[in-house]
């Protein structure tokens, strides 16, 4: 049985959220290793779902955010540090020392601003290091740690590849918001609502939609198919539910403390 349904964005953080958490290997290393979990709105509900708690202040774990208009950072000085679990524990240590301790069964949690059919990921990168993870890829790639990604397919786009064509911090002068590079990231482990409806419901879905108004803009349209009617009506319960989840509002920095100011404010 097919039954169709939309996704705002919030709702489909929480369900990625919960997926990434019901994950054997991520359960694995909550409780025998380690895991980071880098910045990110989608991030903070992983977060919230696999330590059982709730983030009061949002906006202290979410670095580039796209809001009032532009796509730009937070205040930097108000940010914490990513999470860092040892054995579900939560550490205030340095992330880059943390992450030169991975080994084999440790497990790199970052969001995307993009995803593309391929099942790549496009990651924007306000920072000129490279942020997380321009400075976390070699360690990972050369231990082999597994990289999830967690990412809400209102960010679909055509190519990631052919997306960091022409860009760079250094590159685009002319524009509204941050300055950014683009890296791409292949061979990780993707974690949209097609996969966390399979994850947590053994269900199998595809995207038939998208985009809306009144609340729902950037909702994902998703059609799955149900092996009952009980099941159908289970699913659109949870679904009703994740819905009923308000917005998520994070700050970016002041225009007037802006170290690249962009033409969002000049005359």
């Amino acid at each position: 049985m097919t039954t169709t349904f939309a996704l705002h964005p919030s709702a489909s953080k929480t369900l990625i959220a919960h997926a990434v958490a019901r994950l054997p290997q991520v359960q694995s290393a909550l409780n025998a290793g380690k895991i980071f979990i880098g910045h990110g709105t989608t991030n903070i509900a992983v977060a919230q779902a696999l330590l059982d708690m709730k983030v009061e202040r949002p906006e202290q774990y979410v670095a580039g955010v796209v809001t009032g208009q532009v796509a730009c950072i937070t205040n930097p000085a108000s940010r914490m540090q990513p999470w860092c679990l040892d054995h579900g524990a939560a550490l205030k240590t340095d992330w880059l020392d943390f992450i030169k301790s991975f080994q084999s069964g440790d497990i790199f949690i970052k969001g995307a601003n993009a995803v593309d059919p391929s099942g790549r990921v496009g990651i924007l990168m306000a920072n000129e290091y490279g942020g997380t993870i321009g400075q976390a890829i070699g360690t990972l790639k050369a231990r082999g740690i597994e990289i999830i990604v967690p990412v809400g397919l209102e960010k679909l786009i055509p190519s990631c590849t052919e997306a960091q064509k022409g860009l760079g911090i250094d590159r685009t002068e002319i524009r509204l918001g941050v300055p950014v590079g683009y890296m791409v990231l292949d061979n990780i482990t993707l974690v949209t609502e097609i996969e966390s409806l399979k994850i947590l419901y053994g269900i199998d879905a595809a995207m038939i939609g998208g985009g809306g108004v009144g609340g729902m803009e950037g909702a994902v349209i998703l059609a799955a198919d149900c092996p009952s009617e009980q099941q159908a009506h289970d699913l659109l319960h949870e679904i009703k539910e994740l819905n009923r989840q308000k917005p998520l509002f994070i700050d970016k920095t002041p225009c007037k403390d802006c170290l690249t100011p962009c033409d969002f404010i000049r005359k």
